[in-house]
């Protein structure tokens, strides 16, 4: 146990660290939130599918979205998302669901999207590790 007390009082400035990084985490949620950007659950998205004329946007890279992707998603990685917005500019109007392999991709490439005139954004919350953990189909 001692050499446990010794460690930590050596290493104080990396616990105070995780514990900060372990206390902001329920934050990021609220982050995303203020920035207008909704999120919608994997069992939800299934509705909303058939209820919206949305836009599934995969920001995955390439190979992510060849091993699995929901049905009709567009892919556009993430590190090209800026360079290539013009190809999904014809989608402002429609409301866009933002998905990747856990949802961290998702809310950045939001951020990009509301950069550039988009409105009506959602992110898959938790992604496609989610949607597969619900057992709704995949393509591949």
């Amino acid at each position: 146990m001692a050499i446990y007390l010794e460690f930590v009082k050596l290493n104080w400035h990396l616990f105070l660290a995780l514990f900060a990084i372990i206390a902001l985490l329920p934050f990021e949620p609220l982050r995303a939130r203020r920035g207008g950007i909704r999120s919608v659950s994997a069992d939800e998205l299934p509705r909303v599918m058939r209820d919206e004329n949305i836009v599934i946007l995969d920001v995955s890279d390439a190979k992510e979205f060849a091993g699995s992707h929901i049905a009709k998603a567009r892919n556009i990685p993430i590190s090209r998302l800026d360079s290539d917005i013009q190809t999904i500019n014809k989608f402002k109007s429609r409301p866009i669901v933002v998905c990747c392999r856990v949802g961290n991709r998702s809310a950045k490439a939001a951020g990009i999207l509301k950069r550039n005139g988009f409105t009506n954004i959602r992110t898959l919350h938790g992604g496609m590790a989610a949607w597969t953990k619900e057992n709704l189909p995949v393509e591949s």
